[in-house]
């Protein structure tokens, strides 16, 4: 009998956990949704409708004493397509970017 219970529990984790990774799913739709993102060299925006749904803009920048460091844009709501970007330091020079996803304050994407 526990086996089965854990086996359905490990189950609907497993299908929770694939839904997560692949976006927004009917158990966030109540909350809303985070579509499609577009990221750019020092940032991006991402379709939706928050508020639980965030995005914020990111850059990776070198520096030659302290290896890499990232700076991070605003926070905005999925579907704010004011974008949000970072930039490097004084000292430091670009190596990526794009866009971060949250849900509800946690990271659960990055899109570069």
């Amino acid at each position: 009998m526990r086996q089965r219970i854990a086996g359905m529990f490990l189950t609907a984790v497993t299908a929770a956990t694939l839904a997560v990774a692949g976006g927004a799913t009917a158990a966030y739709a109540d909350q809303g949704w985070i579509g499609q993102c577009h990221p750019q060299q020092y940032g991006g925006w991402c379709d939706g409708n928050g508020p639980d749904w965030q995005y914020r803009g990111f850059v990776s920048c070198a520096a030659q004493s302290s290896g890499s460091k990232e700076y991070y844009g605003p926070f905005r709501w999925a579907g704010d397509r004011t974008g949000s970007t970072a930039k490097c330091s004084l000292g430091t020079s670009y190596k990526s970017g794009g866009v971060k996803t949250y849900y509800k304050g946690t990271l659960v994407g990055t899109h570069t």
